[in-house]
């Protein structure tokens, strides 16, 4: 099962590239990588950040808000989240925001989940079905990319690496 790069493959993953962005971010560890243990911290952490970023007089830099995450440095069930959003600039020292560079995924495979948060394990389940039945690997956790213009949009994306026989 082969997908061309940007078009719609069965069960709407698309498969593509995903640009480095600049942003700024608050990270927090929640106890798991469930939804329960998750949703909490990510809500908290963007709230916080649109507050402090508010505070420096900066505005997000008009692109999604974006979670992402990663293992902590002690192997635990415990997971770091990230929230994040786009920044043109550097927010004044002292602010406690980070600013980095999300690196750009040379091949993501993604899908557009419809529906609350409280159902995005089925689109994550969906999507890693469908990495596995094509051949891909998953580098990593997913991001989860926020469009402002619809609050029930969520992209997930996932970084794949592709199939040997490619």
């Amino acid at each position: 099962m082969t997908v061309r790069e940007g078009r719609v493959g069965a069960g709407g993953v698309v498969l593509k590239t995903v640009a480095p962005v600049r942003v700024a971010e608050l990270t927090a560890t929640a106890a798991s990588y469930g939804r329960e243990d998750v949703g909490p911290v990510l809500r908290a952490l963007f709230a916080e950040l649109s507050r402090r970023l508010a505070a420096t007089g900066m505005r997000p830099g008009g692109g999604p808000r974006i979670a992402y995450y990663e293992d902590p440095v002690v192997p635990s069930d415990a997971v770091i989240v990230h929230a994040a959003v786009p920044v043109a600039a550097v927010p004044p020292p002292g602010r406690g925001v980070a600013v980095s560079d999300l690196p750009a995924l040379p091949l993501a495979a993604t899908i557009v989940h419809r529906g609350g948060m409280d159902s995005v394990t089925e689109g994550l389940w969906h999507l890693a079905g469908w990495i596995e039945a094509a051949g891909y690997l998953a580098a990593g956790y997913h991001r989860e990319v926020y469009p402002a213009q619809d609050p029930g949009l969520t992209e997930l994306q996932v970084a794949v690496l592709r199939p040997a026989c490619d």
